[in-house]
């Protein structure tokens, strides 16, 4: 049986960062992705957004690796000439209500450690976005989009440079703690084999809390249930390409499950409008053509130009989180589970945005504690 130090499992685009982080700090790595291409889930399925760190509770592991994340990507999206744009974020308050609300994200962004936020004038909004209707606005200057599958596909070569296995199309069906770590059952295009690996990471995404359970967690004494939101997009006509400079995005209100609807911008000059955010029972990822009223009627009322009729069905994306609906939004859960009898065992759940952006540093962050443990 092939013995291994670390075993992570799932290589969306933070457990490729994992990979790409750990591997060069222990003899042997082996990551196991259970579809046949690098983030097809959550990774494959989202904004591509480069978050500044606004939007998180101070002292949270969301704060403490967003701004640090968008800049080490910035950094190796240059260096490995991945595609990606610091076009900027531009926060609308559309009503005087909600400038107070402006003032407030810019103190908790700075906090978070944010750099070059500044509070705009309705005209300055204006003068930078002339298609955007705005009282006040709240620039972010470092954010930016970024193209997850070239970046997924550089982390992989990062890892392999590094000695690490990447296995696609194996997925892991078993879990047992062994007196040298963790005994792995998996299936792949083979059939059934197993190893030994010391620990085990577990980067599953939406897969999470199946693998929890192999590991003997207690989902719900340990409050990791996983809840499944779904987000859509709609895409807006080409006859729109470059009419933005920046991604426009309303105030977040508190009763929202996301930010609310905001521009979802492309590397070509387009852009589409999303995500919303609502619980559902399971992975489904068609797009509800009825909701394109919803979206044109929070869309409005900051980009007046767009048309009912503008709007045509993009994609959609599943998040797991680990707050239920009317739940404060929860941190991300990283953990090494020694306490509930899972030594060598290192749980991410409720993996959500900012992960993308936060992958380096999650990285950094996991290849520490392993280690220690090590």
């Amino acid at each position: 049986m092939m013995e291994v130090e670390a075993t992570i499992i799932g290589g969306g685009v933070v457990g490729l960062g994992i990979a790409a982080r750990l591997a060069p700090k222990v003899k042997s790595l082996v990551l196991f992705e259970r579809h046949d291409a690098w983030g097809q889930e959550i990774s494959s399925r989202n904004s591509e957004v480069l978050h500044s760190g606004i939007y998180y509770a101070p002292d949270s592991l969301k704060a403490a690796f967003c701004a640090k994340g968008q800049r080490m990507l910035y950094e190796l999206a240059r260096e490995a000439n991945i595609p990606h744009r610091r076009c900027g974020k531009i926060i609308i308050a559309s009503t005087e209500a909600e400038v107070e609300e402006l003032h407030q994200l810019k103190e908790r962004g700075e906090r978070n450690g944010a750099e070059g936020l500044r509070l705009l004038t309705g005209a300055e909004v204006v003068a930078r976005e002339p298609s955007v209707k705005a009282v006040a606005g709240l620039l972010a200057p470092d954010s930016g989009i970024i193209n997850a599958h070239v970046l997924m596909d550089v982390l992989a070569a990062r890892a392999l440079e590094s000695g690490a296995d990447l296995i696609r199309g194996a997925e892991v069906t078993g879990l047992e703690k062994v007196s040298n770590g963790w005994k792995i059952s998996y299936r792949d295009a083979d059939g059934e084999d197993t190893l030994t690996s010391r620990v085990v990471i577990n980067s599953a995404g939406l897969g999470a809390q199946a693998v929890m359970a192999m590991a003997g967690i207690d989902l719900e004494a340990a409050r990791l249930k996983l809840h499944l939101a779904k987000g859509e997009y709609f895409t807006v006509p080409s006859k729109y390409r470059n009419r933005l400079n920046s991604m426009v995005y309303p105030v977040p209100h508190k009763n929202l499950t996301g930010l609310g609807v905001h521009t979802v911008p492309d590397l070509s000059g387009g852009f589409k409008l999303g995500p919303n955010a609502f619980y559902v029972d399971s992975i489904d990822y068609t797009v509800d053509e009825s909701h394109a009223a919803e979206f044109y009627e929070s869309a409005r009322k900051y980009l007046p130009f767009l048309q009912p009729d503008d709007l045509v069905p993009a994609m959609s994306g599943i998040r797991p989180k680990l707050s239920a609906a009317n739940e404060d939004a929860r941190d991300f859960y990283i953990r090494h589970e020694a306490e509930r009898g899972a030594a060598g065992f290192f749980n991410l759940a409720g993996m959500e945005s900012p992960g993308l952006t936060s992958c380096c540093t999650i990285g950094d962050y996991i290849a520490g504690m392993v280690c220690n443990y090590l």
